[in-house]
């Protein structure tokens, strides 16, 4: 029985994973794999894909190269300005250096530093104990072992350059990420020393050195190879787009494996976005031609909301009902909607806030499969920061994604990145294949350094897969499920938050009251890391690393092997909250929302929208695409999963004695609930109460527990969903009634001992009151639990203690009592 039940478990588990998009699972999960000879096709399609990672077709075009933009071209003056401070491209110095350090080609630089752009530095970390302890720890000696060599076969894109180096750190593993130096960054507590640049702050990954603020007049299809577009830029004196125009280039790259392309740049010009203009960056290429390598719509991420909603209900029902409505999200829509549940924020220049971020499904012609109608997408943290735009000199999000991602065959690496590198690169930015949902609320700037400390900590780890070179999704190792790791040890930290926020954070991570062995051990090697203190790492036992399919400590070297991630059947489960993204999306966001702080959502879906053959499919739960089976297990889900928290305990028993006052008296003055009566023989009572418990447990589960999962878990909206109360009172009178009418059919049908009792007027008195006694318990808890334990307790004492088996199973006419008058 017990193998059975595994067995069931995880062939679940095994759906959720089957259910991921292709960007996060090796393609071997999501669509059928292109082996043997390299294919002859020139294009590939999502049921053929093409024998190669989408990286290596995209760097086929010169337009994906380094090389093609020299650093002393500097676009014209006073339209662009430099996208980061300082900024550079890494490149993997050779095996024999020890430590970890890269060379960066430095790209730009401030004043008094200009004269660094162009050279070739040593970057390194800042000489401070407490980060050196960090790179340590998740510095590890790197062997290819067979879940390595599948990825490659598989054309995902995996670290060749750096199997077999030994102690790589978070920095050559970001460098050494893909097969050529091509990973650029920006870079944040710069130090100049004698040996070139030291960080305190890991870098963010970053497209184009320079931007500029656009709106597209038209494409030039006779000039170049059609890719040169006419631009007219953004004058901040007149507020508008009257600035000077320019011939621009915006290339269109070759396709993905599976035939998409990024970005069709062809629809830039008739999209309703265009109004607002686009920000674009990039660098003159050697003709001196500016040339764009990222693109985003810039009404997007001005701080000024294009719409808002006002109420906490209002505000829940659009996270959980609008917010992923495929009727609202239509190719080449984007929105920013502000989220009010009660006080109004002021986002001020250099304000910060948490960000949540969501993608959803490719559909259409040549979209990828959906497996068992569940649309997974993807999870991610990050933050978002008020700056002033010196171009247009509005207040603007400046988004950073902390990105823990598995290995894919786009060449997406782990790790921090700009807005400009994970959404709107045209090599692998997701703004114009995927729908995008990215949420921010204001938080200290204290939650915000912890959760980003634990995210890198992650990513590096990911990067290096604990030293077998590669990270794969499994059902307890994901985007979800470690971003949903790194909260929780930013939580139980010193830094993370607290109070009643944090609490609800916790309860929402550890649905069982425990939080998984392999993030307590984590959290324990992460706090030794930090404080050098000695201490002994907690016992959790022997876990898969990060997904790699090895043995924990079978290539590890230094603090590294203290890390788990562990693959235990019983952990994946502890977590259940957390293994999809959209489940955990919409729980975080409503989390926040009960707690009185507002949401930004940022939404685009597809930009610009121009490829018919594409649709935008909203991320889903489990078996969300037939859409009221999917309803319901998320209902059922929210109902079983939860904790019963302290602050639900007192409304819960007031339910309960309220319930008794109006219960017990009605039905001995109708003469139902009566005493139970003598003449059983002392051994048969004896028996009878040795039964008791068996009884008991049965009563348990039927009716407690399936009555409340089919009338309460299954049909009425949890408390999340933020209807109104006279809403919820409809749901309630529905859900009551047809909790009592299921008696007398019960009866009828099934249940022969009930077949006169469950007609009786006064049984379906106390069903009625019971009915709204367990809405009323769920409604205030938001936990199922209440409910069935007063649905068990009422059917137990009624049974034992008032008369309730004699009336099922009657052995002798009962003593009536007549109602008093």
């Amino acid at each position: 029985m017990r193998r059975s039940a595994r067995a069931v478990l995880l062939a679940l588990l095994g759906l959720l994973l089957a259910a991921a998009p292709a960007g996060l699972v090796p393609s071997i999960t999501t669509l059928p794999p292109a082996r043997g000879e390299p294919s002859t096709q020139t294009q590939g399609t999502p049921q053929a894909p093409l024998a190669s990672s989408s990286d290596a077709l995209i760097r086929r075009s010169p337009w994906s190269r380094p090389e093609a933009y020299p650093i002393d071209l500097e676009p014209a003056d006073g339209l662009y300005r430099p996208h980061a401070a300082w900024m550079g491209r890494l490149i993997l110095p050779s095996a024999g250096d020890g430590g970890d350090w890269v060379w960066i080609e430095l790209e730009q630089a401030p004043e008094p530093h200009r004269e660094l752009v162009g050279q070739t530095l040593r970057l390194g970390w800042a000489d401070q104990p407490e980060l050196d302890r960090l790179v340590r720890a998740v510095t590890t000696d790197i062997r290819f072992g067979e879940s390595a060599r599948q990825a490659r076969e598989d054309h995902n894109v995996v670290p060749d350059r750096l199997n077999g180096r030994s102690a790589i750190g978070p920095l050559q593993s970001l460098a050494g990420a893909r097969p050529d130096d091509d990973v650029t960054v920006a870079l944040e507590g710069v130090s100049v020393t004698a040996e070139g640049l030291s960080i305190a702050l890991p870098p963010v990954q970053i497209t184009g050195r320079w931007e500029g603020l656009v709106q597209v007049l038209e494409p030039l299809p006779a000039a170049g190879d059609g890719d040169l577009f006419r631009v007219r830029h953004f004058e901040a004196g007149s507020g508008d787009f009257s600035g000077p125009e320019e011939t621009i280039r915006i290339p269109q790259l070759p396709r993905d494996r599976f035939g998409r392309r990024v970005i069709d740049p062809l629809g830039l010009a008739a999209s309703p976005l265009n109004r607002e203009g686009w920000w674009i960056n990039g660098a003159p290429a050697a003709d001196g031609i500016f040339t764009v390598q990222a693109i985003d719509p810039r009404a997007v991420t001005l701080v000024e909301a294009g719409r808002t909603i006002e109420g906490k209900g209002a505000a829940l029902r659009y996270i959980h009902r609008d917010n992923w409505d495929p009727r609202r999200r239509q190719r080449g829509r984007a929105d920013s909607t502000e989220l009010h549940p009660g006080h109004r924020p002021d986002w001020k220049e250099g304000d910060r806030g948490l960000l949540m971020h969501s993608f959803g499904g490719i559909g259409g012609v040549d979209g990828e499969r959906s497996p068992a109608w569940t649309v997974s997408g993807h999870f991610a943290f990050g933050e978002a920061e008020v700056v002033r735009d010196p171009l247009s000199r509005d207040l603007r999000f400046q988004i950073t994604y902390h990105q823990i991602y598995a290995n894919n065959p786009n060449g997406i690496v782990s790790g921090s990145q700009d807005r400009s590198t994970y959404a709107g690169d045209l090599r692998r930015g997701w703004v114009g294949l995927r729908p995008i949902s990215d949420a921010l609320v204001p938080l200290p700037d204290q939650a915000l350094d912890a959760l980003a400390l634990q995210t890198e900590l992650i990513s590096a780890r990911y990067r290096s897969g604990d030293g077998g070179g590669v990270a794969l999704v499994t059902p307890a190792t994901s985007c979800v499920q470690d971003s949903s790791q790194a909260l929780w040890i930013a939580l139980n930290s010193a830094d993370g938050p607290v109070g009643s926020l944090g609490e609800a954070l916790n309860d929402l991570l550890t649905p069982f009251g425990t939080a998984r062995s392999d993030w307590r051990r984590n959290a324990d090697v992460t706090r030794l890391a930090r404080t050098g203190e000695p201490g002994s790492v907690a016992e959790s036992g022997l876990g898969l690393s990060a997904g790699t399919g090895r043995w924990q400590g079978e290539a590890d070297t230094g603090w590294s092997a203290g890390f788990q991630s562990s693959q235990r059947l019983l952990d994946a489960l502890l977590s259940l909250r957390s293994m999809l993204p959209r489940r955990a999306f919409d729980a975080y966001a409503a989390t926040f929302l009960q707690h009185g702080l507002p949401l930004r959502l940022l939404n685009t879906d597809q930009i610009p929208g121009r490829d018919p053959r594409l649709d935008p499919v909203p991320a889903t739960g489990v078996l969300g695409g037939l859409r009221p089976v999917g309803e319901a297990l998320r209902r059922l889900s929210d109902a079983l999963i939860p904790p019963l928290r302290r602050g639900s305990i007192g409304p819960s028993l007031l339910v309960l004695g309220f319930y008794a006052a109006v219960a017990i008296p009605i039905g001995r003055t109708s003469g139902f609930l009566i005493p139970p009566q003598p003449g059983a023989s002392g051994e048969a009572r004896s028996r009878s109460r040795l039964l008791l418990p068996l009884r008991a447990l049965q009563l348990l589960i039927t009716p407690a527990l399936l009555e409340e999962v089919l009338f309460r878990g299954l049909l009425l909206p949890h408390p999340l969903e933020g209807l109104s109360p006279w809403r919820m009172a409809a749901w309630i009178a529905l859900s009551t009634g047809l909790f009592v009418l299921y008696h007398p059919l019960a009866g009828r049908l099934w249940y022969r001992p009930g077949r006169t009792l469950f007609r009786d007027p006064r049984f379906l008195t106390q069903a009625t009151l019971l009915g709204l006694a367990c809405s009323l318990a769920y409604g205030l808890s938001g936990s199922l639990l209440p409910a069935v334990l007063i649905h068990w307790l009422a059917v137990l004492i009624w049974l034992e203690a008032l008369g309730g088996a004699a009336r099922l199973h009657p052995q002798s006419p009962l003593p009536e009592r007549r109602a008093a008058p």
